[in-house]
């Protein structure tokens, strides 16, 4: 009996050792192989002032915010310098240009917005095709940057090679207006680059056409043929003076394949869920961000723009554990369903929160026609200018308290938002219709 007691007090003991070891060992692997965010998010940029600097600017505190890091933006060179960087493990995350050479070694988060290669000539230079920029005093950006990157693969379609270039070659474009002997220069940028904007309203610059852009396009993976619009950048005069065939790329967020995926997650929200197009009106949407990117997402990244393929990834893991398929199943369907409740609630909490907007959104237009109303009765300035203080107030107000995606698509936000415009126009009119009949009087 005494023995029996001492064999089940041992197996008691190793039992009890057993689960302390797992436990243990279980916890010591969770904390080697735990997600963790950088204390200090290290985040490549490109030029001060380019795109790619406001685009991270713009992210930094929402960034901070969601993961409790600090945040360091780096300004750089652009895309060659920041992959570099990035696989070296000096950056976190990184903005760099489409590459069908180097993305393979890093993993996408997102596409962020088109970048368009612009081949501008100074007028009266002579140059009306790319293929007369052979042996011009040409500049493409400086060494380590995605423009220049691309500009060279362009370049060597046409034949020209980067020996024929000269020193000039590593200027940045701006350049043009403060060295009136550069001839021409080819950069990659956003249409809301304020440099590109700087240099082609000054009127003094052509932007030359691509028109070999389809064969580009099927020659190089990450390069779609566009057209610039006439008058994109300026009208009277139309800048450029008529639509313009190019080719453009895609600029992505991007990090190590061994990334956080807390890291991952929070810079998706920070994008995509941030009112970032008020300051990128390029951004590319969460809709289109699948269609624009031809290489892998991190795993991240990949759910959360596919979240139907997760469905897919538990049948899989139980079918493969035969053995408690049914335990899983039930535990599964259990969480599911639980799932699900948790996402009609949400919904729920979503749909009250656009109604109470929609409500909102009623009593502006009742208000606005109201003002309407009123102007139309008044030939008072000062009832005037108080009318169109309260209209634009209206209009500000929809477009920062109205953020729903349901809700900025509905048609009464879009007749809310031209009334408004109407109005203030109608306004303004009449105030300097009665205030230039006073003087005349």
């Amino acid at each position: 009996m005494h023995m029996s007691q001492i064999s089940t007090s041992r197996i008691r003991s190793w039992i009890t050792l057993a689960m302390v070891l797992t436990l243990v060992v279980a916890l010591a692997t969770w904390w080697l192989k735990r997600d963790t965010v950088p204390r200090t998010i290290h985040f490549a940029t490109g030029i001060a002032g380019g795109m790619y600097d406001l685009l991270g600017s713009s992210i930094v505190d929402s960034l901070a915010k969601r993961t409790e890091s600090s945040v360091e933006v780096k300004n750089t060179n652009g895309s060659k310098e920041n992959f570099d960087r990035l696989v070296g493990g000096e950056f976190d995350l990184a903005i760099v240009q489409g590459d069908p050479d180097r993305i393979e070694e890093i993993s996408v988060i997102t596409p962020l917005f088109r970048e368009y290669l612009f081949v501008v000539a100074r007028k009266g230079s002579g140059i009306e095709t790319v293929g007369q920029l052979s042996g011009r005093k040409l500049c493409i950006g400086p060494k380590g940057s995605g423009s220049r990157a691309a500009a060279l693969k362009m370049l060597e379609h046409f034949s020209i090679s980067e020996s024929t270039l000269g020193p000039e070659a590593d200027l940045e474009f701006s350049e043009l207006i403060n060295d009136p002997s550069l001839e021409a220069a080819i950069v990659v940028a956003g249409i809301a680059h304020p440099e590109l904007r700087e240099v082609l309203l000054t009127n003094q610059f052509d932007l030359i056409p691509i028109q070999s852009a389809a064969a580009l396009e099927l020659d190089m993976p990450f390069i779609r043929r566009v057209e610039v619009p006439r008058g994109l950048f300026a009208e009277q005069p139309s800048v450029p003076q008529e639509a313009c065939p190019t080719i453009a790329t895609t600029a992505y967020l991007v990090c190590r394949e061994n990334a956080s995926t807390d890291l991952v997650e929070a810079a998706l929200k920070a994008i995509h869920e941030e009112n970032l197009r008020l300051k990128v009106p390029t951004l590319v949407s969460r809709a289109e961000a699948v269609g624009l990117t031809p290489t892998r997402f991190h795993p991240a990244a990949q759910r959360y723009f596919n979240p139907e393929d997760n469905l897919g990834e538990m049948v899989g893991v139980m079918e493969s554990l035969v053995a408690t398929k049914e335990l899983l199943f039930a535990l599964s369907a259990g969480i599911y369903l639980l799932w699900l409740r948790w996402r009609r609630m949400q919904e729920k909490e979503l749909q009250e929160i656009v109604q109470r907007q929609k409500e909102h959104l009623d009593k502006l237009l009742t208000e606005t026609l109201r003002i309407e109303k009123k102007q139309a009765e008044t030939s008072n300035p000062e009832a005037l200018r108080n009318y169109l203080k309260s209209v634009t107030r209206i209009k500000l107000q929809a477009l920062q308290e109205f953020t729903e995606e349901e809700l900025r698509g509905d048609q009464e936000f879009a007749i809310l938002i031209e009334q408004c415009s109407s109005l203030i126009n109608r306004i303004q009119l009449k105030l300097l219709s009665i205030l230039f009949g006073q003087e005349s009087a």
